[in-house]
């Protein structure tokens, strides 16, 4: 994939971060190499922004808009961000709040009685929804569930949906953190009930407009929008595909947002200086409620190099073909943004990461090559023996420009067993048992796929291996009892 950086006066730009970052004890790695290393040996496709206080350090576009036509990427490119809208979803309730159009301490039910009133559902209080601690039943997280690939293609106004889909029975007892797409769903509701006008248009009224985000709204997946990037996702063989539909009208208060990296950065910097919401109002939002979950962002601690732990708000975003991760340093207003059109999850989260040790002074490596991506096409096109032959010529040619750590392989392995590759995930496990025979977990990872093989005995020597090196470790052991021989 041709890499391109799209951004008037990105060398001043560069310098001026460079420079910065040098006073913060950087590593040798600027932020450019390390970005266009993404690009160049993870093949990210997308846009990455990074701003202090306000204003742009950084930001560069690579890979393609339009596939088919070579496309490439334009740093305003606009991008669908999944749950990524949840922070503005939670924004807009609370500034409704504020408003003194929405009770947080008020239910479901007194919100929505025709769908929940005397229902366990309806009891349920907006700020339960908002901290994910409802109880709802929810939809399947994996988008190769039945749901997905068939009732999520159907066309439905929020009420069906909600009928359908997101029963009064609770799923779980309230209180409870548990992520919950449903739980959004139902604030858009509210919100429309609550003022008489559509989701869409209070986000428009009270989150876009004070923000200046003219590149933003809510996808409904018919109106023509000229700086959209076109969607890939992976397909089995290694390569690229377009990626599954789904409607519109399934992701709603939950996940239909789209928007710019500028856009989002417009939001970040309408929060800080207090346009959107208060200060006070912000604190509400942002304070844990559980899980490192507060109102829509996630509330973490961030420690660098042993210093002091740096907290950040955060939000990241997948809907097919698209991922998305914002990041707030709230100590010194340090932003990041990552918009991606090809469906990278694990990519994105791995840049931002890096991107805010580098910022504040760890050094970092660069990224190296996905094993995975280079050694799947051959599974598929030339067999598991050619697959065997390019792993060994690959360790012996060129180790240093391969991820082939732990956790990489064991996520190779998986991916393949999700795929029916069976055979082939019990060869990555291997390896991965060889290169790190100390460690609990790739024998664990082993013992579970040699059972999804159907080797029996394998597996148990697999498990018993882990309790060697772990005793304690009780999901071996309970899988050991399963495995224990009958009595005859």
């Amino acid at each position: 994939m041709t890499v391109r950086k799209l951004m008037a006066g990105a060398g001043a730009a560069c310098i001026a971060l460079i420079a910065m970052c040098a006073s913060a004890q950087a590593s040798t790695v600027t932020l450019d190499q390390l970005v266009r290393g993404y690009a160049e040996q993870r093949d990210f496709s997308g846009v990455v922004l990074v701003a202090r206080d306000g204003k742009p350090l950084y930001q560069a576009a690579f890979g393609v808009a339009q596939p088919g036509w070579t496309t490439p990427l334009e740093s305003d490119a606009v991008f669908r961000i999944g749950s990524l809208s949840k922070p503005m979803t939670a924004t807009l309730v609370m500034r409704l709040a504020e408003l003194g159009r929405i009770d947080l301490d008020q239910t479901v039910g007194f919100y929505l009685p025709a769908l929940y009133a005397e229902t366990e559902a309806g009891r349920i209080t907006l700020r339960q929804l908002l901290s994910h601690t409802s109880g709802l039943a929810d939809v399947a997280p994996r988008y190769t569930d039945p749901f997905w690939t068939s009732a999520a293609r159907r066309s439905y106004t929020p009420t069906e949906f909600a009928r359908e889909w997101i029963p009064g029975k609770l799923a779980g007892k309230p209180g409870v953190w548990r992520y919950n797409n449903n739980g959004y769903f139902l604030l858009g509701m509210i919100i429309e009930a609550a003022t008489g006008n559509s989701y869409a248009d209070n986000l428009r009224q009270h989150i876009l407009q004070p923000a200046g985000m003219r590149d933003s709204g809510v996808f409904d997946g018919r109106s023509i929008l000229p700086k959209l990037a076109l969607a890939t996702a992976p397909a089995d063989d290694g390569g690229r595909q377009l990626p599954p539909y789904i409607d519109a009208s399934v992701s709603y208060a939950a996940a239909g947002v789209y928007g710019s990296a500028q856009d989002l950065l417009r939001f970040d910097t309408a929060l800080a200086d207090g346009r959107l919401l208060s200060q006070a109002a912000q604190r509400e939002m942002f304070m844990d409620r559980g899980n490192q979950y507060g109102y829509g962002w996630g509330v973490e601690d961030w420690t660098v190099q042993g210093g002091p732990a740096r907290p950040v708000v955060t939000h990241t975003g997948s809907i097919p073909g698209y991922q998305s991760i914002l990041v707030r340093s709230v100590s010194d207003r340090v932003t990041i943004i990552i918009l991606n059109n090809a469906w990278q999850g694990a990519v994105v989260v791995g840049m931002a990461r890096d991107i805010a040790d580098q910022l504040h002074g760890k050094p970092v490596a660069l990224p190296k090559r996905s094993l995975a991506d280079a050694l799947t096409p051959i599974l598929y096109h030339q067999g598991l023996d050619a697959m065997r032959a390019e792993y060994t010529r690959l360790r012996a040619s060129e180790p240093e420009n391969y991820d082939v750590s732990e956790k990489a392989l064991n996520a190779f392995g998986y991916g393949l067993l999700r795929k029916q590759k069976i055979e082939a995930a019990v060869q990555v496990m291997r390896w991965n048992a060889a290169a790190y025979p100390a460690s609990p977990n790739v024998h664990d990872s082993l013992a579970e796929t040699l059972l999804a093989a159907g080797d029996v005995e394998g597996a148990r020597a697999g498990y018993t291996r882990v309790l060697a090196l772990d005793p304690g470790n009780r999901h071996a052991a309970a899988e050991l009892q399963k495995l224990r021989p009958a009595n005859p």
